[in-house]
């Protein structure tokens, strides 16, 4: 199968710089643009990153997606819908086979604790400001 025009080392060097530029400069609206290009590199070259540095990148890529609409203030309902599509309640799917028991483990737990939380502030929304620095906290 040929190569698509336009899709060699120079392309993927300019993406992955836009790329980075986006996560730099944190501006969310472009962050499910990132995450497909980072879908899309793991998928080209899946020995590049081990599976815990990409998928904990990807987590919290998605997870300063929910926290933004939520620093917005959009309605609960789309904030859940959204916690619910980045972060489904069948878990991550491993495709790695050097994923490790550990790795599952650890973001699984990470992924829970940051649903929970969420789910937390949207049932009682009283003193969100500080409800979400412990969110923040428990994420990193």
């Amino acid at each position: 199968m040929a190569t698509p025009p336009g899709a060699g080392p120079a392309a993927l060097r300019f993406v992955a710089a836009a790329c980075w530029q986006v996560v730099r400069g944190r501006y969310v609206e472009h962050f499910p643009r990132v995450l497909e290009f980072l879908r899309s590199l793991r998928a080209a070259a899946p020995g590049l990153v081990r599976y815990r540095h990409h998928e904990r990148l990807c987590m919290g890529l998605k997870a300063k997606l929910v926290v933004d609409m939520i620093l917005q203030g959009r309605p609960w309902a789309q904030v859940l819908n959204a916690l619910h599509r980045h972060f489904p309640e069948s878990g991550p799917t491993v495709r790695d086979p050097k994923a490790t028991k550990q790795d599952l483990r650890k973001i699984s737990e990470a992924q829970e604790t940051f649903c929970q939380q969420v789910k937390q502030l949207a049932e009682a929304s009283v003193d969100l400001a500080s409800k979400l620095q412990s969110a923040l906290l428990l994420i990193q």
